[in-house]
Formats: C-alpha cells, sequence, structure tokens
C-alpha cells in the first residue's frame, strides 16, 4: 500500500494539500476557508442544479440501458469544473482526458517508466496545472478589475488579494498563490470528482434498491416544490428527509473505504503498544461508520433525521469525510451536491436492471456497485 501511496504522491505531486502538513498546510488552508461558507455555497447552488438538469435530461431521453456510473462521471466533471473553474476553462473535452488520464493512473501498477499508466498519469498532471496556472491569473486579473465572483477561484483570488495587500501594508512579502493555488484546484477537482461519482452512483443504486426510501423523497419534494420550482438554499435546508438519505447513504457506503495517515509523531495507542513516528496507520473508514450505529447494516435514513441525528449522537465513528486537520474542507458542498442530484433525480422515472453481481462492490479507487444498470422514461 506504500507503494500506492507513493504512486499517489507521484501523480498529485509533492506540494498537493492531501501530503502537506504543519504550517504549509495551515496557512494553504486558511485562504481558501471563505470557499465553503453560506454565500458561497449558494453561489454554487444555480450552478450545480443548471448542470444536473442538463443531464438528466440527456439521460430520460435515452430509452437504452446505461450504466450510470460512467453516465454521473461525465455528470460530475462538468459540474465541478463549472462550479470551480466557471467560464475560464476553453477547452472542457481536453480538460477532462487529462483528468480522466490523471485518474486512471491511480489504478496503474505504480512503476514509473515512459509508456506506463503512471507516467501517463503524472504527464497529464503536469499539464493540467499549466493550465490551472494561467486560469488562476485569468480569475486574479478579473477579481482585481472588480467583476462579480461566478465560480469558487473567484472567491479564492479575492482571498488571496486581500491577503497580499494585507501583507503589502505590513511591509511583508506579498504571498505567492498562483501554484499552490492551481494545484489545489487539481485536489478539489480530484476530490469532488471520484468521491462524488462514488457516492451519486450509490444514489441512484440504493434509491432503485428501496423504493419506499425513494418516495418519501418524493413526497417531500411535492410538498416544497409542488411545480418543480429552482431550488434554494434556503429550500434545501427545509429538505429533512432528503438530507437524511444522502447523510446514510454516506455511512452506509463511504466513498473512500479506508484513510491512509502518516504519524507525525509517536502516538502511545494502548498501554504497551506505540504507533512510531513515520509509520502509515490505515483506517477502515467501512468499519469506523458502523461502529456504535444501532443495526449498522441496515440502510435507514430516520437514523439521520432531526429528531435523532445519529450523524452528531455517533461523530466520533461518522467520518465519510475523514478527520483532524485533513477534514475535508469541502464536505458541505458535498453533501449540497448530493442533496440537489436526489431532489432533481426524484422526478425522474427509472428502474435498475439487477445481476447477480449487482451487491458486489467494486474498488475504482473510491467503492461502486459491481454494476448499476438503470433505464430511464420520460
Amino acid at each position: 500500500y506504500q507503494r500506492r501511496v507513493h504512486g499517489g504522491k507521484q501523480v498529485l505531486g509533492e506540494n498537493n494539500i492531501a501530503f502537506l502538513h504543519g504550517e504549509a498546510h495551515k496557512e494553504l488552508r486558511s485562504s481558501f476557508l471563505p470557499l465553503f461558507t453560506t454565500k458561497a455555497l449558494s453561489i454554487y447552488l444555480p450552478i450545480q442544479e443548471q448542470c444536473i438538469r442538463q443531464h438528466l435530461d440527456r439521460w430520460q431521453s435515452d430509452s437504452q440501458p446505461m450504466e450510470i456510473r460512467l453516465r454521473v462521471r461525465d455528470l460530475n466533471l462538468h459540474t465541478s469544473q463549472s462550479v470551480f473553474i466557471g467560464p475560464y476553462l476553453k477547452d472542457p473535452i481536453g480538460f477532462s482526458q487529462l483528468y480522466i488520464c490523471m485518474v486512471e493512473g491511480f489504478l496503474s501498477f505504480p512503476l514509473y517508466f515512459p509508456g506506463t499508466g503512471l507516467y501517463k498519469a503524472v504527464q497529464a498532471r503536469k499539464k493540467i496545472v499549466v493550465i490551472l496556472e494561467d486560469i488562476v491569473k485569468e480569475s486574479k486579473g478579473s477579481m482585481k478589475a472588480g467583476a462579480e465572483p461566478k465560480c469558487l477561484l473567484d472567491l479564492w483570488c479575492q482571498k488571496a488579494i486581500e491577503l497580499e495587500q494585507e501583507a503589502e501594508i505590513a511591509g511583508k512579502k506579498p504571498p505567492s498563490f498562483i501554484k499552490h493555488m492551481a494545484e489545489t484546484v487539481m485536489d478539489f477537482l480530484f476530490a469532488s470528482q471520484d468521491a462524488s461519482t462514488a457516492s451519486l452512483t450509490w444514489v441512484v443504486a440504493l434509491c432503485s434498491d428501496y423504493p419506499s426510501v425513494l418516495e418519501k423523497v418524493r413526497i417531500e419534494q411535492r410538498e416544497l416544490r409542488p411545480n418543480n420550482e429552482p431550488l434554494t438554499y434556503e429550500l434545501l435546508s427545509k429538505m429533512h428527509y432528503t438530507t437524511a438519505t444522502v447523510k446514510e447513504i454516506l455511512r452506509y457506503r463511504p466513498p473512500a473505504p479506508m484513510m491512509p495517515t502518516l504519524v507525525q509523531t509517536a502516538n502511545q495507542l494502548t498501554s504497551d503498544v506505540v504507533v512510531p513516528k513515520g509509520a502509515m496507520v490505515i483506517a477502515s473508514l467501512w468499519g469506523v461508520c458502523r461502529q456504535g450505529f444501532p443495526d449498522p447494516e441496515t440502510f435507514n435514513p430516520n437514523r439521520m433525521m432531526p429528531e435523532n441525528r445519529e450523524d452528531l449522537k455517533y461523530r466520533e465513528n461518522y467520518l465519510p469525510f475523514g478527520v483532524g486537520p485533513h477534514h475535508c474542507v469541502g464536505y458541505n458542498y458535498a453533501i449540497q451536491h448530493m442533496s440537489v442530484f436526489l431532489s432533481l433525480l426524484s422526478s425522474c422515472k427509472w428502474e435498475r436492471t439487477r445481476s447477480k453481481s449487482s451487491d458486489e462492490i467494486t474498488y475504482l479507487p473510491t467503492i461502486y456497485p459491481k454494476d448499476c444498470v438503470v433505464s430511464f422514461t420520460k
């Protein structure tokens, strides 16, 4: 597994936020905290809805059975690129091809040599970073000119400009964020793409397998949006059962089944066991998300309803987004994205064609049902 982690470093880069620690990590993370506030999420919401509606319309116009994972992957590529880098991406198709090549490197044999999957992934990452550096510069120029923010990167550039101005006033050298911002936007794209693709695939699969759950979501949607009204942040906050279903899906099928952690200081685990500095500890999020919860192998969104809130009651075990300094900063965005998808999907009609492998799980490197073939009807 250490080889896989090393391969991950080669693909994402040594300076990627996933591998930073201490002050370097703290400084970079603090610069993008404004990107996931209520105000920011409200800006992203109509973009998410527009992208999801476009793809749902395409799915419904195709009467043929489809493996939904690949369709969801394309939906997430479109959505994450639109939300994070907005109007600045000139060649989304070419960018997506580079991104897919980079992701496939995670599943390749960890041998870095021209022609190997890992080598191709690293070259794709380098090209992606160059593209994103130019996009960061363009966004920064737009924000300096006083334009209104249209995507996550615009909001981040506004914050970066503020930090530069504060440094100049204090007589300090202004921080240079462009390279880090480009690499971190790539990290955002990676995190939102693969984890969300897995989670949205499970939304389709589990709502197909549990029609009573889907019907409760539909009832809630009809009550709150009787005329299929556009989603708003206020409406989402009232969707208790929809949100509970999303949170239970994340507990029942956490997209990243394990969390590798490099120990920074020796840790006294028990009276006679010390985890030494530099050790690689791999926590099973699949197992953790089942500890403490009543009847953990049962898919039951009611456990996450406001009157139960098992995600808070057992918060030490509800860890689909990790824990500690590297806790996913975009967890509210992820929940919003899943909630928007489920809200809009619930108005569609589809059936899942099950096979002998449908209940099996595959690792790509997040987890998916072995197959999820569905047919949509208008």
